[in-house]
């Protein structure tokens, strides 16, 4: 029996969904990073630091997408929603630099960042 892969995304913005480009929307989850101690002798073991979550993607701009009010979220709540089943849940999530949309592709990258996120 075939499985089902991870192939497109549906994120929710404080409730709001944001059509996403295909193919461009990716989360690192956060979390710890490790870093090793290596001593004299080799290996000792590892410290550990936390990790913000950060989630990023591509939206169409249309003269209806509202840029300042996407540059003003703060302390929000981004879903990442996976076709393949998977569910991430960012709070505390804001935008972390304003968008810039170029012309000629009508296209603005989003990248928010949060607490590590958390699988629902």
């Amino acid at each position: 029996m075939a499985d089902m892969y991870f192939g497109r995304a549906f994120i929710r913005v404080n409730g709001e969904s944001i059509a996403s480009l295909p193919g461009t929307a990716k989360i690192n989850p956060g979390g710890v990073e490790r870093t090793a101690v290596v001593g004299d002798f080799g290996f000792l073991g590892w410290t550990e630091k936390p990790v913000h979550s950060e989630i990023e993607f591509d939206i169409a701009v249309s003269g209806k997408t509202d840029i300042g009010a996407i540059n003003a979220i703060q302390n929000g709540t981004v879903v990442f929603k996976c076709d393949s089943g998977q569910q991430y849940i960012q709070r505390g999530a804001s935008l972390a630099t304003p968008i810039g949309p170029q012309a000629g592709d009508g296209k603005a990258s989003l990248k928010f960042i949060g607490a590590p996120a958390e699988q629902a």
